[in-house]
């Protein structure tokens, strides 16, 4: 039987929060380097982003839901959070949503390619159709 030692109470802490993942968690908490998980991350989701006549744009988009540990057992865990991380150049910049910014957001994202779509359906006609 495996038997874990512990060093401080802040150590059995993140091991108790970290073996309580939720459902959502796709991270092996067992292959993290510092020994206990500073977070939960579920799979990431990408969108490349086509680059057109030279402009500057990011190169893609990662979603991911995500929530971090506290670093003193004394505070509660952060609420879990979405995350969208904008890659460009080599370098990201990461953006945090909470569920209902993120609804919200996907919500207005599918408006505006509803309304694009319906704009450029009515301007060009259907292939076979003149």
């Amino acid at each position: 039987m495996r038997q874990t030692i512990f060093t401080t109470e802040h150590d059995q802490f993140r091991q108790l929060v970290a073996g309580n993942c939720p459902p959502w968690c796709a991270r092996d908490h067992s292959a993290d380097t510092c020994g206990t998980a500073f977070y939960h991350a579920s799979e990431t989701a990408s969108v490349i982003i086509t680059q057109h006549g030279g402009c500057a744009a990011p190169d893609r988009l990662d979603v991911q839901a995500a929530q971090y540990l506290p670093d003193d057992p004394g505070e509660p865990a952060w609420s879990p959070a979405i995350e969208i991380a904008v890659h460009a150049g080599g370098r990201y910049r990461l953006i945090g949503l909470t569920p209902d910014e993120a609804r919200e957001l996907a919500g207005m994202l599918a408006r505006a390619a509803d309304a694009v779509s319906t704009a450029e359906g009515r301007r060009r006609p259907a292939a076979g159709r003149r």
